[in-house]
């Protein structure tokens, strides 16, 4: 891997300022994350139940997304270009090699997750169905769990951790970031403290990925699989949402180990996995930094 993560974390840390001029960081991620919260009201608040209204249900999902898409862009790109005077580019969506870490990504996100349906299968927590043919309701649905897989990385490893990063240095960056990311799924449904728990250590597993190669694109293809195989390919809940799918998964054991109706995110099968895949990645993580040492 790249050692362009190393190289960003150290500038980050070298900019961390103190006092009023690191306070001026905290308060753009601050400004960022409500208005990042009022473009999610609108895209799947407002705008959201009048296409619901009027449209079929799959292509208002689409355009819905398509929305939330276009408005996560737009606001970062604001914020980086007319406040920061930066760009996407150094926000970690580079050109270079983007297509190789998107790929890398959406492998080990994938794999992740079937690793979780067969620990479940193994202990006869799991079966599977099939599931009714929804061609256009699966389209849109797949559509949509990659946005939110993109638009959570822009926004949370993004511009709020990296801006955090110039205010309080690398380590509360990654944690404070994290931490936000698990308390925002306290309002899905089902969402138990349990499930909370598990979609911080997956925050703090996107940074690493972010740290470790200094581009968006790993924890992006990490976080748009993970959402995209779960729930619309095994057919879990994700997070506590649920849409079209190709299969259906039923668990059958106690909540503790399947999570429930929030998923197996909110599960201890996932939070183990989620463990070990921390460990490794801090592993590796680690020795890179080791090589850059004089």
């Amino acid at each position: 891997m790249s050692t362009n993560g190393l190289i960003d974390e150290r500038k980050m840390a070298q900019n961390a300022d103190k006092s009023v001029s690191g306070a001026k960081y905290i308060w753009r991620a601050a400004g960022y994350f409500v208005a990042l919260a009022l473009v999610n009201l609108v895209a799947h608040g407002e705008l959201g139940y009048i296409l619901a209204q009027t449209l079929p249900s799959w292509l208002a999902t689409a355009l819905e997304s398509l929305a939330y898409l276009v408005g996560v862009l737009a606001l970062t790109w604001f914020f980086c270009r007319i406040i920061d005077k930066s760009s996407l580019a150094q926000l970690g969506l580079q050109r270079r090699g983007w297509l190789a870490k998107l790929a890398a990504g959406w492998g080990l996100g994938t794999f992740l997750i079937l690793l979780v349906a067969g620990i479940l299968m193994l202990g006869s927590w799991l079966s599977i169905e099939s599931s009714p043919w929804q061609p256009l309701e699966l389209a849109a649905a797949a559509f949509s769990a990659i946005v939110v897989g993109f638009n959570e990385e822009l926004a949370f490893r993004g511009y709020i951790m990296q801006r955090l990063g110039r205010a309080w240095g690398v380590p509360l960056a990654v944690v404070g970031s994290s931490i936000l990311f698990g308390l925002v799924h306290m309002f899905n449904p089902n969402a138990s403290v349990l499930g909370i728990v598990s979609v911080t250590l997956a925050g703090l597993f996107y940074a690493l990925a972010y740290l470790v190669t200094g581009s968006l694109w790993l924890p992006m293809g990490l976080h748009m699989s993970w959402n995209l195989v779960q729930m619309h390919v095994l057919g879990f809940p994700g997070s506590g949402h649920v849409g079209a799918s190709l299969l259906r998964s039923i668990t059958n054991g106690p909540d503790l180990v399947t999570g429930g109706a929030f998923g197996p995110e909110g599960g201890i099968v996932v939070i183990g996995v989620g463990l070990v895949a921390i460990a490794l990645l801090y592993v590796r993580y680690r020795t890179m930094v080791a090589k850059t040492k004089p």
